[in-house]
């Protein structure tokens, strides 16, 4: 192999796991792990990494999320996952043989910022591991009652909040809720206050992807369905829960935050890992014949928790449980969600439950270790805890190691922090950047385009005039700017850096303001058919009117003919024609009916992108001599009604600093 994995990493080529990354502030890619690297999987489908794999979706991967890769039938699943060990096991020399294409797609994991893998439409938590749910039967029911008496012949289970899963490393914040003023008398009711039993629970979760289905699973379906493995905390509010859990349940003792590990495991990587579960056989009593599982097992799955206060210089494990310690497994808890014929979409997320074994050890929560607030558990150097302080980093870790090599799921962090603590908000879409400036001329159709633009989606901006007559678009100032020496310019800084960005095509400015503001109203249509239409149109503009009409480049034609080409004449053509193209296409749509019937160029009750490219060339047809209101009626309507738009009037040439009287 010429890539070297050390044999301590999670991310060995047995491995090959699926998550969603991103450096600095680069749009978030669809990423996978080998050793100390990650890989843009986007990069390797576009240079060819997965090309002959059938029905895979050739931009997959260049999705935000992984939800289109998801979605796929589980069969593509093994063939992705089996092309990225070829590009490094010496079957492929794609990678190998491309200095470029590796230095492009392959970065230090510790520079990539992970994030939620996909779209998490619903979260269940389950309640599988016989030792945990005895031991608490234990604490609040006695020996005699500790297991319900459903518990052997079903997965329990509840829905949990999907909205508050959260990645590892975010902190959580010290949940607040109704805690029991004194449990010897329950008539004294509540009090508001922070929860002040405050724990974690040691869980692992899996991905459902694969079609929706259409009916109830059976186990071999369920297996087949089952996209992959991560690690889970599901923080819970003790005496929160145990206040309000009578009736129905966990409600906001358990919604606050789950936090998982950014790396899903494939199933395929934990193969070689199976194991018996810590109860060996499902026999008294023997499941219903739509839960049996005629290969009952496990995986072989260690895990840990571990805390660091504040005060300590490296953590403490405290806790050492497995995967296998699960009496219902993963197939199990999928087949039983689904036998009222409940629809399992991908991306949906089931948890395991607190995973705990029989050694106080293997308990999977401090409910457990510290059993139920009885007993401390000591963290050393004098520390100790009942349930968590503030201030605490709750880390847990899991991983199969053994003759196929080591597969690890990374780390699912997070610090607690004091109840109220306001966490600063992540930086939404429509604040990235900052501070935008157009760099123009007063009368140029590119730079009015770029105001409309602006003005449309209510971006302020500052308004930096380039004096194209006496040539300050050739100054080394301005071609620093935009080498091409052209107006306009967009400028803009980057929110979390600081950094200066420019854009330098109107079309493409169109583009850049419609994906970052998308809530605010947009001039590109989001139909694709009418985006088709209005692409054609703007062409007509952009492309074949707007660059033969201008000043310098007729007036070079009247030059270099000695006069038998007459700038006027020429530009005038040259716009009576493409304004009779897109007065044609206007017509054509407006004619087809289908609702095309508003008073801008698309048919539309807005304005466009189509308008916002006509309005400034009509302005330059009557500059040229064009008479826009006799030869084109239709179009002086539309220029008309933009007159008195408000996306238009503040843009208008006439209005801008640097107009000429």
């Amino acid at each position: 192999m010429w890539f070297d994995i050390s044999k301590d990493s999670d991310f060995s080529l047995q491995n090959i796991p699926f998550g969603v990354g991103s450096i600095g502030l680069s749009t978030r890619r669809c990423v996978s792990a080998v050793g100390d690297k990650v890989l843009d999987l986007g990069l390797l489908q576009d240079a060819g990494a997965f090309a002959d794999i059938t029905n895979l979706n050739e931009n997959v991967f260049s999705e935000a999320s992984l939800d289109a890769y998801m979605a796929h039938d589980p069969e593509i699943w093994p063939e992705v996952r089996q092309k990225i060990i070829d590009l490094f096991n010496g079957t492929s020399d794609l990678l190998r043989s491309n200095p470029e294409l590796q230095q492009a797609c392959m970065h230090d994991i510790h520079k990539v910022k992970m994030h939620l893998p996909c779209t998490i439409g619903d979260y269940t938590d389950f309640y599988s591991s016989r030792e945990h749910a005895t031991n608490v039967g234990i604490m609040f029911r006695g020996k005699e009652n500790a297991l319900q008496p459903n518990w052997l012949h079903l997965p329990v289970g509840y829905h949990g909040r999907s909205s508050t899963v959260q990645v590892s490393g975010e902190p959580v914040v010290r949940p607040c809720g109704q805690l029991q003023i004194d449990a010897a008398d329950p008539k004294k009711g509540s009090m508001y206050g922070p929860c002040k039993l405050l724990d974690f629970e040691l869980e692992m979760a899996f991905f459902v992807g694969g079609p929706p289905n259409s009916g109830p699973m059976s186990i071999d379906e369920a297996k087949k369905r089952i996209f992959g493995f991560c690690l889970m905390n599901d923080w819970s509010a003790r005496d929160i829960q145990k206040w309000e859990y009578v009736p129905l349940g966990p409600f906001t003792a358990k919604d606050f935050a789950t936090s998982i590990s950014p790396w899903i495991v494939p199933t395929q990587a934990l193969e070689p890992f199976k194991t018996a579960t810590s109860a060996g056989v499902q026999d008294n009593p023997v499941p219903l014949e739509y839960l049996r599982d005629p290969d009952y097992s496990s995986y072989n799955i260690e895990l840990s928790v571990a805390i660091q206060s504040e005060s300590m210089q490296k953590p403490t494990v405290i806790c050492k449980s497995n995967f296998a310690n699960l009496y219902w497994n993963a197939a199990q808890q999928l087949v039983h969600h689904s036998v009222t014929g409940c629809k399992m979409n991908p991306g949906d997320l089931l948890a395991s439950g607190t995973i705990s074994g029989q050694t106080e050890e293997a308990y999977g929560s401090m409910l457990e270790l510290s059993w139920k607030g009885s007993k401390t558990i000591d963290l050393g150097g004098g520390e100790e805890r009942k349930f968590l302080k503030d201030g605490d980093l709750v880390i847990v870790e899991g991983f199969c190691a053994g003759e196929a090599g080591r597969v690890g799921f990374g780390v699912c962090s997070g610090k607690v922090l004091p109840a109220h603590t306001k966490t600063p908000p992540a930086v939404r879409e429509d604040q990235r950047y900052t501070d935008f400036k157009v760099y123009g001329y007063w009368r140029s159709s590119s730079s009015w385009r770029a105001r409309i633009a602006l003005t449309a989606k209510r971006v302020p901006y500052e308004v930096t005039s380039v004096n194209l007559k006496v040539g300050e678009q050739k100054s080394a100032g301005f071609l620093e700017k935009n080498p091409l020496g052209k107006v306009p310019v967009l400028e803009y800084t980057e929110t979390a850096t600081g950094k200066v960005r420019r854009l330098t095509q109107s079309v493409a400015i169109f583009e850049f303001l419609d994906a970052i503001f998308p809530q605010k109203k947009s001039l590109i249509p989001k139909d694709q058919e009418d985006r088709v239409v209005a692409t054609e149109m703007v062409q007509v503009i952009n492309s074949d009117i707007q660059p033969l009409q201008n000043a310098p480049l007729v007036k070079k034609l009247e030059q270099d003919s000695d006069g038998k080409i007459l700038a006027t004449d020429f530009a005038k053509q040259v716009i009576q024609d493409g304004l009779s193209m897109v007065a044609t296409l206007i017509n054509k749509r407006k004619s087809e009916g289908s609702g095309h019937i508003g008073p801008y160029s698309m048919g539309s009750f807005a304005p466009t992108v189509v308008d916002a490219c006509l309005i400034p060339q009509l302005f330059n047809a009557r500059r040229w001599g064009v008479d826009v209101d006799k030869d084109f009626p239709a179009l002086a309507e539309i220029e008309k009604k933009c007159s008195v738009h408000p996306w238009f009037v503040p843009a208008h040439a006439s209005k801008q600093v640097d107009a000429e009287t």
